[in-house]
């Protein structure tokens, strides 16, 4: 193979997978413009080699490892936060630039150019449509907020409250982010703030869990809010 056909096969994986990546950044997305641009031209190299080496019989060998190895890349950008999942999308973007890189490594340098439009589109056009025709769907899913739920109430009576938010919190099937507790202005009380995980349509449970604990004699005070 020529040097330069080589040359115009990476520049072009390299240019794809960094129009790719700068709308992954612009979002500021943990994958963005030097992750997708090394992808795509890593998998461009890989095929080139593969088209380079004299006696193969079969070129599309090395971009199969190809799709089954970018997922060990793509797993690490997924994160799980409670119930909530983040860093789907990107990982999905990250492998999508390496089937670009492929294409362009074996000089299908127009339907490269093609899939970037569309990944770039599904990534901008798509994600604003959803979100405008599913904003009062039925099936739309309710984000997760972060909310604090305070409790005022006797220093001696600190590990019943903690047990009784403990298994009111597992009853409900809220997700418990932490515990703190703050010495209050008050002799002999304390602050107790648990942070839970709830979807938005879900905080009555939290008024059900105040009116429980608000029974407990030593409580002096016991409020919730989005944090």
């Amino acid at each position: 193979m020529a040097l330069h056909i080589f040359t115009i096969r990476v520049i072009s994986a390299l240019l794809l997978g960094i129009l790719i990546g700068a709308e992954r950044q612009w979002r500021n997305r943990t994958a963005g413009i030097r992750t997708n641009g090394l992808v795509a031209t890593g998998s461009a190299l890989f095929v080139l080699l593969s088209v380079m080496v004299e006696g193969d019989t079969s070129p599309t060998r090395i971009p199969a490892q190809i799709v089954s190895g970018i997922g060990f890349l793509g797993a690490g950008v997924i994160f799980k936060e409670g119930y909530s999942i983040s860093g789907l999308n990107t990982a999905a973007t990250i492998w999508s630039a390496a089937a670009i890189g492929s294409l362009a490594g074996f000089g299908f340098l127009a339907p490269a150019a093609l899939g970037t439009a569309v990944i770039v589109g599904v990534n901008t056009v798509l994600r604003f449509s959803i979100g405008a025709n599913g904003a009062n769907g039925a099936n739309r899913e309710e984000p997760f907020l972060e909310y604090q739920l305070s409790v005022l109430c006797g220093v001696a009576e600190e590990p019943h409250i903690r047990s009784v938010l403990h298994a009111m919190m597992s009853a409900e099937a809220i997700s418990l982010r932490g515990v703190s507790r703050e010495e209050s202005d008050q002799d002999g009380r304390i602050a107790i703030t648990a942070r839970v995980m709830m979807k938005r349509n879900e905080a009555a449970k939290l008024e059900q869990i105040i009116s429980r604990i608000g029974l407990e004699e030593s409580v002096q005070a016991i409020h919730w809010d989005a944090a």
